[in-house]
């Protein structure tokens, strides 16, 4: 089994932590939801975990390896990717396009394309439209398609429904949760609906001023009355 491992990390940008002494673990076939105020980190620390963002302090390693001193691509090699909020996409290319580069430098691409096509069947749809054309929901899926065409077996997912209608997002969610199952990954993911995450995760974390406040079993933390002052911040 894989498993992401981070020990009081502290990460930023430039010589100023955004995050500070945050310890988790993400394991094959769970997903574990990042909550917490506007501000709070959550994607700085996605960030530093896929080599975007400097961590300054700590430990970060997937299985026996230390990723701190690998590039965000030797990262993606050993197993981690990214999934950005925006820019995820090159809108000038059609969705095929757009998986064949995102796996540039491997020898069987065809091999890697119909893999991803086979765990997100509704791509072959608009294989050969324009990213740029494409709807919201559409474009969201392509960038999905891109992350896994590294087989990856730890996905680091930014506001996967950002801009997406409420069915949409939804549907977005019930995707990545069957990633977990057919695939076997594991999933770390920042998501501004709160709740439609913490309903398909299973375990969550709370970050708030770039600390760890809670953690534990996502429906357990979703259960409590005050979810809401926890996900905002209202409680130190």
């Amino acid at each position: 089994m894989t498993q992401l491992h981070l020990q009081n990390l502290c990460a930023g940008y430039g010589g100023a932590n955004i995050v500070s002494d945050i310890t988790l673990s993400v394991a094959s076939g769970e997903i574990v939801t990042l909550v917490g105020p506007n501000g709070a980190g959550k994607s700085t620390l996605l960030k530093s975990l896929a080599g975007v963002a400097r961590v300054t302090q700590g430990h970060l390693t997937v299985d026996d390896t230390d990723l701190i001193p690998l590039s965000p691509f030797e990262r993606a090699t050993r197993g981690v990717a990214f999934m950005p909020q925006d820019r995820n996409v090159f809108r000038t290319l059609t969705v095929a396009e757009n998986l064949e580069t995102s796996a540039w430098g491997y020898d069987d691409i065809p091999a890697r394309k119909e893999e991803v096509i086979a765990l997100l069947p509704t791509l072959r749809n608009y294989l050969n439209k324009t990213a740029g054309g494409l709807s919201g929901g559409q474009r969201q899926m392509a960038a999905l398609g891109m992350t896994l065409m590294s087989r990856p077996t730890i996905l680091l997912v930014d506001e996967p429904t950002a801009g997406l209608s409420p069915n949409l997002v939804g549907e977005m969610l019930d995707v990545l949760q069957t990633l977990t199952r057919r695939a076997g990954l594991g999933i770390l993911i920042v998501e501004q609906n709160a709740r439609a995450a913490l309903a398909r995760a299973d375990r969550a974390v709370v970050l708030v001023d770039g600390r760890l406040r809670r953690a534990g079993p996502a429906s357990e933390l979703a259960a409590e009355p005050d979810f809401g002052a926890l996900f905002f911040g209202d409680h130190a």
